[in-house]
């Protein structure tokens, strides 16, 4: 491969991006206006949440409470916790949206007629889910209180002052303590509004094909790869601007806190926009027409990216869809957005869905080689 001619077609297309009104809106600001008119628009409840435990008392009444909590389905306890640096390890990587500490002397209290104290730790980067998470719990717990320990107070002849409560659940609400939806909900936006480049880039070879200047392009000593990459280039970096742009708007202007390190937002952003850029590359070299690629590309990024992502639903309640969540870029993308933003996540948490961005965009881009030529041929 030449590096001159690779970088003869990075300037024209990087030309092409400056001096294509459309496309520089399109690849640049676009996602911007996307972003603070979704932030804006979106709120979706939530009925399944993962709940870890950590139960200290090992009693049938901690495990009867457990199991009210669970009963409805709405909760579905996932593990069992045998510390606080696991429950901590969890909720930062994402495993479990909820903790319950049950104490040690929770069945002892309870049976004498004092108040059993309970701790819970919500995950506040999906406000949505902590919300269900919380009035669920307290409703639940209210409802054991007044249902299961009054009658067994009653039947040991113990009085149970009107003012009391059997069981005082305790609150903790972890990475966003105000559970503004806002804070929780625009850094995972931001990885369906940077599909806008991906759409974009999908207009690459299809433009060439309706100008009739891809044989001319063929016709030149450029290669195949040389040719594709020359391509992909320039939205990564016009795209890049647009990560920066988005970042800062959901900072200064959402007041979002990014706890994280920024540098290794942006490498991690670049390699979500491989992943899609390469994705639209391959649509554009799929098909011949602009219109459909502006079509199939809109199914492939934004459709998925709201719904299989994890941004209103909770990965673990999607069940057999959980495996199709997981081949969408997005879907990655959103947890490093919640990982670096929310929770100061650094690399060695966040490298799983890295490692997986990566492997997508090379994959797509081996196998675009791979087709391009078939198609030249």
């Amino acid at each position: 491969m030449n590096f001159n001619r690779t970088l003869s077609i990075m300037r024209k297309e990087w030309r092409h991006i400056i001096r294509d009104r459309r496309t520089a809106l399109l690849v640049t600001l676009s996602p911007v206006f996307f972003l603070v008119v979704l932030a804006y628009s979106f709120s979706v409840e939530i009925k399944d949440v993962s709940l870890a435990v950590m139960d200290y008392d090992h009693t049938p009444l901690s495990r009867s409470y457990l199991q009210m909590l669970t009963a409805s389905g709405d909760l579905k306890t996932c593990c069992q916790a045998a510390n606080y640096d696991e429950i901590e390890q969890w909720l930062t990587d994402g495993k479990v949206k909820a903790a319950l500490i049950i104490p040690p002397d929770f069945d002892e209290r309870a049976s004498t007629g004092e108040t059993a104290q309970v701790q819970v730790i919500v995950d506040g980067t999906d406000p949505n889910t902590a919300n269900h998470a919380i009035r669920h719990i307290v409703s639940r717990s209210a409802n054991f209180s007044t249902r299961l320990l009054s009658a067994e107070l009653a039947r040991l002849g113990t009085p149970l002052p009107a003012d009391s409560s059997p069981v005082d659940v305790r609150m903790r609400t972890w990475y966003n303590p105000s559970l503004k939806t806002v804070i929780g909900i625009v850094p995972a936006l931001v990885g369906v509004v940077l599909g806008m480049p991906a759409i974009a880039a999908s207009l690459a070879i299809t433009r060439e094909k309706e100008w009739g200047t891809l044989e001319s392009l063929v016709a030149t000593p450029v290669g195949r790869s040389e040719l594709l990459i020359g391509k992909l280039v320039p939205y990564i970096f016009s795209g890049m601007i647009s990560v920066v742009l988005c970042a800062a708007v959901a900072v200064w202007w959402f007041e979002v806190p990014l706890r994280g390190n920024f540098l290794l937002y942006l490498l991690l952003s670049a390699d979500f926009l491989l992943a899609t850029l390469s994705i639209g590359v391959l649509i554009s070299i799929l098909v011949s027409s602009q219109q459909a690629a502006m079509i199939i590309s809109l199914l492939v990024f934004l459709f998925p990216g709201f719904f299989l992502s994890g941004i209103f639903i909770p990965l673990s309640a999607m069940g057999i869809m959980k495996m199709e969540a997981y081949m969408v870029p997005t879907t990655h993308y959103v947890l490093i957005n919640r990982g670096i933003f929310l929770k100061g996540a650094g690399l060695e948490t966040l490298w799983p869905w890295a490692v997986a961005l990566l492997v997508i965009g090379l994959l797509v881009m081996l196998l675009s080689f791979l087709i391009f030529k078939k198609l030249i041929d």
